[in-house]
């Protein structure tokens, strides 16, 4: 067999997504020709099954085979890779930024070739996740889909469009952002894009959006799309990141117990990774606990995971559950403080809290300029959820009958935006300013919110498992498979995989034996009923 032979399949076993095979070819073809092909292929490869000892060693020995060939603009690829990824594997921002600025130097102010527009779009990627500067981040991406569509590079043109769609939302412009991004995701899924690795990004760039944007439908539609893809060709670090965002998804829905459920699995998939995501799953998990009343895992999992502005923020809600005023506060300006003024999604959660944190602490005039801050956002981005959550911040700082207007407003656009914790929250808030003046409608108000937290409830009052939980583990105990459970009760079997993962959780067992065991025990099995 020729290198030619070789160099094809190694490209079909990585354009198929096969990566330990992809990795196996490649190293053949390094080792036979030292073609910088070769160890680039293998960097990607290693990229996909989570190897970063592998990929940061292969991108190296890339810059090393291209500076040797004395091929510049393919050093300066490999260097703006190894920039990038040395962050995301945790690597250090230093040395990431180092490599950013050597490929900066190899271009020697080049601006028309591919090479260029790959580093903008690297550039774009740190100014967004590390530096969290927008419009930085805009300019760039901006001058790489410039670069992709001059040079014929497409996979550069629509990588470069996502990136501007998301800067462009991340800076408020949502209608353009979204545009851009809903355009992008639709050429990357249908194949326009050849590089799985930009396709997943791109797809991860639009759900991200929409959470930011708190479009929790089209989140959740993006995810499910997403899955199957990353299932077909088993994309493990995009499935683990996609399932990181559907649990926020699930979460604010009202679904902790499957947010709980999604979130311990991507954990464990991601037990050994360095990448810096795993960090989102960690402060995700650490909000769920919060809303369960585990406050001391709650807090333990939100240090592990620092200064992400996410954590930061379930912090300070943390702290208003412990009835800790001041402490919530303190927390919540530090991170508003720390926060550029014109990030304006992320700074939608912080802002939320510190209204309810400086009323606590009787910093009002703070906490009103909070609010107004969250209203300005909310008329701009025009989506229910935050028209909602400026009106329950309104409602925090008004007086009695302005106040039932506002929490009126909050419960109505709450549930038109498909949040019933958030409405059931913003009902109980009715119920006590209308308490003042009107018991029977206070009454109502407060029984509407029962209704709606009651089936929210993880685990019943009476018992480790809810009702579903225990007619799934009756048919377990019975020696039902998942696919006959599935059909039993008109279920999917993921949904069934997803209730058996929760009971071995709440009966903190390993097993289906050690889970019938325990229902044979308590009086679950059929013969017992």
């Amino acid at each position: 067999m020729t290198a030619t032979d070789d160099r094809e399949e190694a490209r079909a076993a990585l354009k198929a997504g096969r990566w330990a095979e992809a990795v196996d070819r490649f190293t053949v073809l390094a080792a036979m020709t030292g073609d910088p092909e070769g160890f680039e292929g293998i960097a990607e490869a290693a990229w996909w099954l989570d190897d970063a000892g592998t990929c940061l060693e292969a991108r190296e020995a890339a810059y090393r085979s291209f500076r040797a060939t004395g091929d510049d603009r393919g050093a300066a690829r490999a260097a703006a890779s190894l920039g990038y990824d040395s962050m995301l594997f945790g690597r250090g921002v230093a040395v990431g930024r180092g490599w950013l600025a050597r490929a900066a130097d190899l271009l020697a102010g080049a601006t028309d070739v591919p090479e260029a527009g790959w580093l903008a779009v690297r550039q774009a990627e740190v100014a967004l996740n590390v530096d969290h500067d927008s419009a930085a981040a805009l300019d760039a991406a901006a001058r790489a889909s410039a670069v992709g569509r001059a040079t014929g590079d497409d996979d550069l043109a629509i990588v470069g469009q996502a990136l501007e769609g998301l800067a462009h939302v991340r800076c408020g412009d949502v209608v353009p952002g979204m545009a851009a991004l809903d355009s992008a995701a639709a050429a990357a899924t249908a194949g326009d894009v050849e590089s799985l690795m930009w396709m997943g990004k791109i797809c991860c760039w639009l759900i991200s959006a929409c959470q930011e944007t708190h479009d929790l439908a089209r989140a959740g539609d993006w995810c499910a799309r997403v899955e199957d893809i990353c299932v077909r060709h088993e994309l493990a670090p995009l499935f683990a990141v996609c399932r990181t965002q559907y649990a926020t998804v699930q979460l604010a829905s009202g679904d902790s117990a499957g947010a709980e459920s999604t979130l311990v699995d991507v954990m464990s998939r991601l037990e050994r990774s360095q990448r810096m995501s795993r960090l989102d799953a960690v402060a995700q998990l650490g909000e769920v606990r919060r809303r369960q009343g585990r406050l001391i895992e709650a807090e333990a999992l939100l240090a592990q995971a620092g200064y992400l502005p996410a954590a930061v923020t379930s912090l300070a809600r943390l702290r208003l559950d412990q009835g800790d005023a001041a402490r919530a506060w303190s927390t919540i300006a530090e991170l508003l403080r720390s926060m550029r003024g014109d990030e304006l999604l992320e700074r939608v959660g912080a802002l939320d809290v510190a209204v309810a944190a400086g009323i606590a602490a009787g910093n009002l005039a703070e906490a009103q300029q909070a609010a107004a801050e969250l209203r300005r956002i909310a008329d701009r981005v025009g989506t229910v959820a935050l028209a909602a959550h400026a009106d329950s911040s309104e409602a925090r700082l008004a007086d009695d009958d302005a106040a039932i207007e506002k929490w009126e407003d909050a419960v109505r656009r709450f549930h038109l935006a498909g949040r019933p914790f958030d409405e059931a929250d913003a009902r109980l808030q009715l119920a006590a300013a209308l308490r003042r003046t009107d018991d029977v409608r206070a009454d109502e108000q407060q029984r509407a919110a029962m209704a709606i937290l009651g089936p929210l409830r993880s685990t019943p009052a009476d018992g480790p498992l809810t009702e579903r939980q225990t007619e799934v583990l009756r048919l377990l105990a019975a020696g039902l498979s998942n696919a006959e459970i599935a059909r039993q009760l008109h279920l999917s079997e993921h949904t069934v995989h997803r209730h058996i993962a929760n009971i071995y959780a709440a009966l903190d067992v390993g097993s289906r034996v050690a889970a019938a065991t325990y229902a044979t025990d308590h009086g679950l099995t059929e013969g017992s009923r």
